[in-house]
């Protein structure tokens, strides 16, 4: 259906390559549009398939924020590599105790005893130190009286107060998994096993061709009938949070012949292009156009959700194409949906949308809603519970209600009434 729906387009064109869009031809695409629409499930199973991580390379340990790691990292020594005192105090021997022992040196951090403990003897430590050779227990430096360079230590002692060596991770224990976006956490981990890099995935490389005649930058006057683009800097800021690396923006006019140059230049430069703009099964449709002339396969074009109705997904060689439509409200929702989820396995992580559930605030009605709908809410957690609370919406094109969004509701099909504290899944939206 997606060759018959190419079809349709390329012969509509003249034999000078003008493009003839008649409304018998505009009708035919429409159906062939409606044809290859998917359902949201079927969607998320296409993406899936295609999301084959991108490459790997070394990254140094002071640029890993971020970076998805690619190997296992394995333990290749004790953990830690020494017995070490968790509290400042003394090392003595358990069964010296109780007694009076005689101070015989200190164990630092970075300077330990040199010698081994004897009887009636005691060492005085500070936390992180290498507990001497013959110690059983550190004692608290509170839990003792010190006379001189003599201590005396009641019993029985209550906690050795020691990480033992290889207590935390024994040779070829696996401490860190391939999928995981490295943190602070994880970094430091990786730190302290003496490592200064890390095989990671290639950083994903996007750029976004946003097109509408009626889009200004923000700034600049508005001429009457323009409006401001919001989804060019919603989106840049939105793929600097996810750590990918941005090739670039560019705004085109509504004209196939750039939309086609465009795309056509872009390509080679990046893993994802994402197309703003020029969808729907009219005399707008240009990124469709445009496709068919480049010959990429279409995967899918169109959702039977709401919002982003005209979602598109299509590639040619090693190269993705995510087509979302102009309205900021869809952008905002896709991106959540099925685009973070397809960079981030593109990325090295498992593909995965990370529903959770909720109850409604209060009812929410809505007439028989034609298509799966998701529906922004506010998320607040009270007495145990979460709950999901419906923002006033009046379609995709609304701007206001995304500064206000938390996470999107699943609303199936066919109803038009839901009930207050009735569970429902959402996805949230950090």
């Amino acid at each position: 259906m997606i060759r018959e729906y190419a079809s349709l387009i390329v012969s509509a064109r003249g034999g000078n390559g003008g493009l003839f869009l008649l409304s018998a031809c505009a009708r035919q695409t429409r159906k062939a549009f409606l044809r290859a629409m998917v359902t949201a499930e079927e969607a998320w199973r296409i993406l899936g398939s295609l999301a084959k991580p991108i490459g790997t390379e070394q990254a140094p340990l002071g640029s890993l924020s971020g970076r998805v790691l690619a190997e296992e990292v394995r333990a290749e020594s004790p953990f830690p590599p020494f017995s070490r005192a968790l509290v400042d105090g003394y090392a003595v021997r358990a069964e010296d105790l109780p007694g009076l022992l005689v101070v015989c040196g200190s164990s630092e951090a970075g300077r330990p005893f040199s010698g081994t403990l004897l009887p009636k003897q005691a060492v005085r430590i500070l936390t992180g130190a290498v507990v001497p050779e013959g110690a059983t227990h550190v004692v608290r430096q509170e839990e003792v009286e010190r006379s001189d360079e003599r201590i005396r230590v009641g019993s029985p002692l209550e906690s050795l107060n020691i990480q033992t060596r290889g207590e935390d991770a024994k040779p070829g224990d696996l401490l860190l998994t391939p999928g995981i976006r490295l943190g602070a956490g994880p970094i430091g981990l990786l730190a302290s096993l003496g490592k200064s890099e890390a095989l990671v995935f290639r950083r994903l490389r996007l750029a976004h061709l946003l097109s509408g005649d009626e889009l200004a930058p923000a700034g600049e006057s508005l001429p009457a009938g323009k409006i401001y683009d919001v989804n060019g800097p919603m989106m840049a800021a939105l793929w600097d949070r996810g750590g990918w690396e941005r090739m670039g923006q560019r705004w085109i006019r509504d004209l196939r012949v750039e939309m086609e140059r465009a795309i056509e230049e872009w390509m080679p430069k990046a893993d994802v292009l994402v197309l703003s703009g020029g969808l729907g099964p009219g005399e707008a449709d240009l990124v469709s156009e445009a496709l068919a002339a480049l010959g990429c396969a279409v995967h899918f074009h169109g959702v039977e959700i709401r919002p982003g109705k005209p979602f598109l997904c299509a590639s040619q060689g090693q190269t993705l194409v995510l087509g979302l439509p102009g309205n900021p409200g869809a952008h905002l929702a896709l991106f959540w949906l099925f685009v973070k989820p397809l960079l981030d396995a593109l990325s090295g992580m498992p593909f995965a949308v990370p529903w959770q559930t909720g109850r409604l605030s209060g009812d929410l009605s809505s007439g028989p809603l034609p298509r799966e709908t998701f529906w922004p809410v506010t998320v607040a957690s009270e007495e145990g519970s979460i709950w999901l609370h419906p923002l006033p919406w009046t379609g995709s094109a609304s701007v206001p209600v995304l500064a206000r969004t938390q996470g999107f509701a699943r609303l199936p099909k066919g109803r038009g009434r839901f009930a207050a504290k009735e569970l429902l899944a959402f996805l949230p939206i950090a």
